[in-house]
């Protein structure tokens, strides 16, 4: 089932589309909203917001739950804690919620209770970050880095599955990365010879998504880059396709919450021109 940690904002309004979409395409069609309600914010507003987006769930033929879960103050560690109590464990639950710039520009994920979600494997999460709140959480065309780990792409396939009436394109991309000091000194033929390991590791997968997804195998593109910075790679490879939605898992070094502006994470979601999904899975 569907769920979406709602916190009344213009940018939940965005994220919500995502969390309809995704609702739409699934077996259960149900969305549960929760919002976690630390007195802050008016029950008034909230309850005009949620108004209207139950309208949006019955024209798209979804049923929508709507959970209030108390807190005593806004913290992200209350917050967090709340949601854990509100969502179901175990991979039948995925929670999307939003990933927004801090006051400050302190970053999208750090210190957040996104962050903190992400970290935890109780259920599915995914985070957005939204750019083009005109797409309506549809977007057309997706670049999807491959890591190399199975797990992690069959949860994104999972993901995938749930978004792909309208597809126009998938990009796969495989993105071998060096250290700074060997990636300046390696020669070609080592570099080849790294290409044509990302070339290994892709095989079959484009096959495999189309078989799970329905996707034509024509419109699902593969690519393999040697760099010394894949978030870099992503943002390249982002505008150069002209992608709509990237839609990554997130690397568990990646969340420590320890570091900012050498955050490869933080990185692709400050840089990257459209519309971004982090996601890890149970």
């Amino acid at each position: 089932m569907i769920h979406f940690a709602y916190d009344g904002s213009i940018n939940g309004d965005w994220v919500f589309w995502y969390a309809l979409n995704l609702a739409r395409d699934d077996p259960d069609k149900r969305l549960c909203i929760v919002y976690v309600d630390s007195g802050t914010v008016p029950q008034e507003h909230i309850q005009t917001k949620v108004d209207g987006l139950e309208r949006a769930c019955a024209d798209q033929g979804v049923e929508m739950d709507f959970v209030t879960q108390p807190c005593d103050g806004p913290s992200p560690g209350c917050v967090f804690k709340a949601l854990l109590a509100c969502v179901p464990a175990g991979p039948q639950s995925l929670l999307v919620c939003g990933a927004r710039l801090k006051a400050g520009g302190h970053g999208y994920l750090a210190g957040t209770v996104s962050e903190k979600l992400l970290r935890d494997k109780t259920f599915a999460v995914m985070a957005v970050r939204v750019t083009q709140p005109g797409l309506l959480g549809a977007p057309k065309t997706f670049l999807v880095p491959v890591a190399g780990e199975v797990e992690g792409f069959l949860m994104g396939v999972d993901i995938l599955t749930r978004m792909v009436e309208d597809v126009q394109r998938i990009h796969l991309l495989r993105v071998m990365q060096l250290k700074r000091h060997v990636f300046k000194q390696l020669h070609n033929h080592k570099a080849q010879r790294l290409r044509a390991k990302g070339w290994r590791s892709l095989e079959g997968l484009d096959q495999e998504l189309s078989q799970r997804t329905g996707v034509a195998l024509e419109k699902i593109h593969c690519n393999v880059a040697v760099s010394d910075d894949w978030a870099h790679e992503i943002i390249i490879a982002a505008n150069r396709a002209k992608t709509q939605l990237v839609l990554m898992e997130a690397p568990v070094k990646a969340l420590s919450g320890d570091f900012l502006y050498g955050n490869p994470v933080e990185v692709v979601l400050r840089d990257t021109p459209c519309d971004v999904a982090i996601y890890r899975g149970v």
